[in-house]
């Protein structure tokens, strides 16, 4: 019988940029993705943002039973900085809170599973099913990212990092199997290459290097982008003969999460595709908490 997770442990990094997104974007998991669990969320903040600062988040929380939420601060925690390519567009600090997430193994310790999330997405439907996502001995599961739609980045993954076809994945939603990570080595491995070399995509190329062979794929509807298009799911399908279950068409008309990754930021521009789900959800938050506070 497969066994049910009855808490989901839920990973957020974030800086003061994204602590209002972050907002939202938890609202969203709490009112659409929660299901019939609860929920331990943690939160990896940046040292530009106090307790005071993030007391919005605890107290909408506080507001879903059997919902709870932490806050660590990383930095204080060591003096050690990860390194980024020069072709990177991040700051240095942006740098460091995009890494945040290879310390979830050690801080959610003693769980054998977690699921990290980023700040620019938004949750429409529960994501039960996804974290009872059978790992079978792999480390990290997550959607196939838009470098493999291209030919000559599916080559370089391949010659230079050992990269199957298909198999890069999006770190924008990573369901983590903390367990393995830990009993292979690869949570301490992860953090070690990213103190020493540098990567054009930081946490993303770590996790694909180190946990290559040992990356689950996710069904696309975990991990829409507002550039996906019917024609990159053919092209995937053909990639993936023998997994191409993972990319229906259905996947763009009904996503379950939907990431605004590069510059598809619907707060910044109009006419992103899938707005209207993030505007929908701001506007759902600002019509509950207002009404509570009028209470």
């Amino acid at each position: 019988m497969k066994k049910t997770n009855t808490t989901m442990n839920i990973g957020y990094s974030l800086n003061r940029y994204y602590l209002p997104y972050t907002l939202i974007s938890m609202y969203s998991l709490l009112t659409a993705g929660k299901g019939d669990r609860n929920l331990r969320i943690l939160l990896s903040v940046d040292r530009d943002l106090n307790r005071d600062d993030l007391s919005p988040l605890f107290r909408m929380v506080s507001c879903f039973p059997g919902c709870t939420l932490e806050a660590i601060w990383p930095l204080s925690k060591s003096s050690r900085r990860f390194v980024s390519d020069e072709t990177c567009a991040l700051s240095p600090d942006a740098v460091q809170v995009a890494y945040f997430r290879l310390f979830l193994p050690e801080f959610f310790d003693g769980e054998a599973r977690c699921l990290y999330l980023d700040s620019d997405l938004v949750i429409t439907r529960s994501l039960a099913e996804l974290y009872d996502t059978a790992m079978d001995g792999m480390c990290i599961a997550g959607v196939t990212d838009r470098l493999c739609l291209e030919e000559p980045q599916l080559r370089r993954l391949k010659d230079d990092w050992g990269i199957e076809a298909g198999y890069y994945i999006n770190a924008g939603v990573v369901l983590m199997n903390l367990e393995e990570m830990r009993a292979s080595g690869g949570d301490r491995e992860a953090l070690e290459l990213a103190y020493h070399k540098p990567f054009r995509y930081l946490d993303q190329d770590v996790l694909n290097q180190v946990f290559r062979g040992k990356a689950r794929l996710l069904p696309k509807t975990y991990n829409v982008f507002p550039d996906d298009r019917k024609e990159d799911l053919v092209f995937l399908r053909r990639l993936l003969p023998d997994r191409e279950d993972l990319f229906p068409d259905q996947a763009l008309i009904d996503p379950a999460i939907i990431q605004f990754i590069g510059r598809n930021k619907p707060w910044v521009s109009r006419g992103v595709p899938y707005e209207e789900f993030w505007h929908n959800t701001v506007k759902a938050y600002e019509k509950s908490f207002k009404a509570q506070e009028a209470k």
